[in-house]
């Protein structure tokens, strides 16, 4: 009858076994592209942001640290779950910090709810917590979504509540742009949601909150603007 226990020897060995590594990030497509892929297929046009992500996070590229990409372009806050609840997060995958950023496909592919996301991205942190109580969690923001070529995001003052209100209009209209909730203006979803997320990080120990918009947002006199020379897409970041 096998208890399961283990003798010291064995769990010294386990402990040998662990990957050593400083950080996982996990999430959708904007965390694979630090592999240089997309759908677990090579892309030419992600080769630099693997060159960069390797220069920091590959010790024997020169990085000071050594980290994985465990992203796939896609997935939502259940499918991270779920990778983590079917080996995903095996023994010995024991970093000093897991970066988690995952949830604009919940809100704009699924056209999920801000409730329903925000409660779909807590849950991947929980199962974290439950599988590595030690490490360190990072909660990335949602970055915001570029709607029009000069990244508008939200205006500033009542005096331009109707310059706003109709370029909403419009881009509800326009045919081109993707189903689901991608036709609509997902910036005070993703201000909500990042709202709750902060919160969140500052009542509960070990867990942190990185705010994006320091990096990816500029305010100007009449508006917020999403620093466009920063992304590849509406929502990729170069």
């Amino acid at each position: 009858y096998d208890t399961g226990a283990k003798t010291g020897d064995e769990t010294g060995e386990r402990k040998m076994e662990s990957t050593g590594l400083d950080v996982v990030f996990i999430g959708d497509s904007i965390t694979e592209q630090r592999q240089g892929t997309a759908h677990g297929e090579h892309v030419d046009d992600y080769v630099s942001i693997k060159e960069v992500f390797d220069k920091t996070f590959t010790k024997d590229k020169g990085g000071d640290f050594d980290g994985i990409a465990m992203g796939i372009a896609g997935d939502t806050s259940p499918n991270v779950l779920w990778r983590l609840l079917n080996g995903e997060s095996p023994f010995g995958l024991e970093p000093k910090v897991w970066w988690v950023h995952v949830g604009i496909n919940d809100l704009s592919v699924k056209g999920c709810s801000e409730e329903v996301t925000l409660l779909g991205i807590l849950r991947v942190v929980e199962e974290i917590q439950n599988k590595s109580p030690d490490a360190k969690i990072v909660i990335n923001s949602i970055l915001p979504v570029r709607r029009n070529e000069e990244g508008l995001l939200e205006h500033i003052g009542k005096n331009h509540e109707d310059q706003a209100l109709r370029k909403k209009e419009l881009n509800m209209m326009d045919s081109s742009l993707s189903p689901k909730r991608m036709h609509a203006d997902l910036w005070p979803s993703i201000v909500s949601i990042n709202e709750e997320l902060s919160k969140f990080a500052s009542k509960h120990k070990g867990i942190k909150f990185f705010n994006a918009d320091e990096v990816f947002v500029e305010e100007r006199d009449d508006a917020k603007y999403l620093k466009v020379d920063l992304m590849d897409d509406a929502v990729h970041p170069n």
